[in-house]
């Protein structure tokens, strides 16, 4: 079927092609996987960089497999350096932290063949104002360290990571959340390596069990197979940290272990797994899209179970119950645990899911203060993993979903969040997509669930989705991008060199759908018709950068989110379009049955 037959009748084809295609990408253990190796630059050169300083700390230079691992990462990133010197994963634009950290591991690891690519990469992030111009300051900082690991800064230059922050435990979970145990290793390896004299440095010594132990702890409760989170990057943050201070060596053999096993075939290192994040997205899709009793999601379900987290994480103060991104040990996410803790309660059977309401207990012990969820530890400052509209609004949605009523305590209060941080324009953000588009289509959504759909932050919501709509009917980031490079056009960087992207078109429609957008309004049909016309042949959608790894910083595309938004809001489409349908000709038999 072309673009232009009518975008009610290509509905059913494009959601049931859509849907087959996540089905086609899931595993036998349960997860839908969009495959391919994922390579990351990113991750490759903070791989490179921490097993060189684990070899460094043993004495030992790199021989055999190792050697072999590293010369195959290195000639990857040489055969992935952009014309413009950068790097970022394919079908990301250049970014800045990508490229500062991929030209410290080189010009450390491989100093006698990286000094052509070495010098192109750092005249391009001279060009965008060096580490000062990164937005985040905690990477503003990691890539000053590396630089001054690769010989390029003087470390006396770089701030002391204050190490008796962890002298209270509260005031450091909530300033750092996630970041604790990369913290505690990096401020571990920097208190050895620049030891200060007098009382400086009997505190740092007293200190120093501290942050070894939120290591130890993080190390444990994965069982000490030497991963942290399942995740390359923060792997090797972790390494590095307790490598250079020629501490815990069983983690750094186990952590050395775990990364060289997890090298990619074609060199370098992957980005993280998202298996509980592809699955969670994929189920919401066909549940959406009707598949509520296909038994091909049993097998989703039971993975989401084993995966529910049996142990607590103690460092954060964070109890048993939720889900992180991967594994059944990775480490606590807000939002997984709001998105999983729905699916299965609106599968069969789910009114008595006890993993459902062990998933509702863990976010309402975790709810903010102020009636917001941070990521991973209650009450977290505002920043990276601080409280986050877009989080809040799918808390929102689990709470009612699982049974709370609209005057529930912990939606009202949460509800009063979202209008608070709403802002003028009526737009709300998102911590872990960029740009405005996923928050304010989320909190659209939470308001016309609770039944404030008429409320004022909803209409100002609404308001904002339709004015910020791209003359093409799609959707792109809905304002500033802080992780554009300034000079550029912001949400140009749609997968045909549009401005849209498929994330973000199926946000901003499923979210209109939601709020009671009729299913033949101008602005519906347009951005229906627009992501009809990208789906492709195998059925899928094309991701885009859109996905957050480092916030502003670090992004990724991703077949199986974006496939997975596309079908959702197609799918709301279709059962709204077919209502309407309904009704019209209840209405028409009505009329003939009396005349």
């Amino acid at each position: 079927m072309t673009s232009h037959t009518p975008v009610t009748a290509r509905l059913e084809r494009a959601v049931t092609d859509g849907a087959e295609a996540l089905f086609a990408a899931r595993r036998d253990d349960g997860v839908v996987d969009p495959g391919g190796d994922r390579f990351s630059p990113a991750n490759t050169a903070a791989v490179l960089v921490a097993l060189h300083a684990a070899r460094a700390h043993s004495g030992a230079g790199p021989h055999g497999a190792a050697a072999e691992l590293h010369e195959q990462a290195v000639k990857r990133l040489y055969a992935t350096q952009r014309p413009d010197g950068g790097w970022a994963m394919d079908g990301v634009p250049t970014e800045t932290l990508t490229t500062s950290v991929v030209a410290s591991a080189l010009a450390l690891t491989a100093p006698d063949t990286s000094r052509t690519a070495v010098a192109a990469a750092r005249a391009l992030v001279r060009s965008r104002g060096g580490a000062e111009g990164l937005p985040e300051p905690a990477m503003a900082g990691l890539v000053r360290q590396f630089e001054a690991m690769s010989g390029a800064r003087d470390p006396a230059s770089l701030p002391r990571l204050p190490l008796e922050l962890l002298l209270a435990p509260g005031l450091a979970r909530r300033t750092l959340s996630l970041r604790l145990p990369i913290f505690s290793a990096l401020a571990l390896g920097q208190s050895v390596r620049r030891g200060r004299d007098g009382l400086g440095g009997r505190v740092d010594k007293a200190i120093r069990p501290r942050a070894a132990a939120v290591v130890r702890e993080a190390f444990e409760r994965e069982r000490s197979v030497g991963s942290f989170s399942g995740d390359p990057w923060l792997t090797s943050l972790i390494t590095l940290g307790v490598a250079r201070a020629e501490s815990e060596p069983d983690i750094v053999r186990a952590a050395t272990d775990w990364l060289s096993d997890r090298a990619l075939p074609g060199g370098g290192w992957a980005l993280m797994p998202l298996d509980i994040t592809w699955s969670s997205f994929a189920g919401a899709a066909l549940l959406e899209a009707g598949y509520a009793a296909d038994p091909r999601l049993v097998p989703v379900r039971d993975m989401f179970r084993k995966r529910q987290q049996d142990v607590p994480f103690t460092a954060l103060a964070c109890p048993e119950g939720h889900w992180g991104f991967s594994t059944d040990r990775s480490w606590p996410m807000a939002l997984e645990t709001a998105e999983i803790s729905s699916l299965l309660r609106r599968l069969p059977g789910g009114a008595a899911d006890p993993y459902a309401r062990r998933g509702i207990r863990w976010l309402t012990t975790m709810q903010d203060r102020s009636g917001s969820w941070s990521l991973a530890v209650r009450d977290s400052r505002p920043g990276g993993f601080g409280p986050c509209p877009q989080m809040t609004a799918k808390a929102v949605l689990a709470l009612l979903e699982c049974g709370a009523g609209l005057t529930d305590p912990r939606v009202l209060k949460s509800l009063r969040s979202l209008a608070r941080k709403q802002r003028s324009d009526g737009a709300l953000e998102a911590m872990w997509y960029r740009g405005l588009t996923p928050g304010t289509s989320a909190a659209l959504v939470a308001f016309a669930r609770a039944g404030r759909g008429g409320s004022e932050p909803a209409r100002r919501a609404r308001g904002f989705l339709l004015r910020s709509r791209l003359p093409d009917g799609s959707w792109g980031t809905g304002g500033h991008d802080p992780g554009a490079v300034p000079g550029t056009v912001t949400g140009t960087d749609g997968p045909d060199g549009s401005g849209g992207t498929v994330e973000e078109t199926a946000w901003a429609l499923h979210a209109l759908l939601a709020a009671g957008e009729a299913p033949d309004s101008g602005p519906v049909v347009a951005a229906a018709r627009w992501l009809l016309d990208r789906q492709e042949t195998d059925g899928s959608w094309p991701g885009s950068a859109v996905n957050e790894y480092v916030r502003h910083c670090y992004r990724y595309p991703d077949r199986v989110l974006a496939t997975a938004l596309a079908v959702k809001a197609l799918g709301r489409m279709r059962t709204a379009a077919g209502a309407g349908a309904d009704a019209t000709g209840a209405a028409g038999r009505g009329k003939a049955g009396t005349a």
